[in-house]
């Protein structure tokens, strides 16, 4: 006799608010349904936790949320640095010296102050779109050649 699983699509709704709350806040299964207003005894949410259709649509949340993340047009070069900058400023006051300086070695890197001295790119300040009109109006300027001229 084969054993029936419950799919995803057959869960409470509240499944899918509490893995929402789980990945947007990250925070425990717990935590995220006391959110919501739903109480669970520890035991009721270690073994929701375990349950196989519960994993998959947190698996599908967090990927959703991945998703989300690496889409927004706001996500760019600057946030980055930023949160690097920051994450350097956390190191140092919690006298982790060493990886403070890690990591502004890292964000030296990556503004081009340190590594590559001897290469130049002359595309550091220009977009991905800024590249593609100057290579269109490159192309509309050049005439193909052909095998009669």
């Amino acid at each position: 006799m084969a054993v029936k699983t419950l799919s995803p699509r057959h869960c409470p709704a509240w499944f899918v608010q509490v893995a929402e709350e789980m990945v947007r806040n990250n925070s425990s299964l717990k935590v995220a349904a006391l959110d919501l207003g739903i109480e669970l005894d520890p035991a009721e949410a270690e073994r929701l936790g375990r349950r196989k259709d519960f994993q998959e649509i947190l698996r599908v949340e967090r990927n959703k949320f991945h998703a989300a993340v690496a889409n927004d047009p706001s996500r760019t070069k600057s946030v980055a640095l930023g949160m690097m900058w920051m994450a350097a400023e956390r190191l140092a006051r919690d006298g982790e010296h060493e990886k403070a300086a890690a990591t502004l070695e890292r964000i030296a890197k990556v503004e081009g102050w340190a590594g590559n001295e001897g290469n130049v790119n002359i595309f550091s300040g220009l977009s991905a779109r800024d590249i593609a009109e100057a290579r269109a109006r490159i192309n509309a300027k050049v005439t193909p050649v052909t095998a009669d001229a």
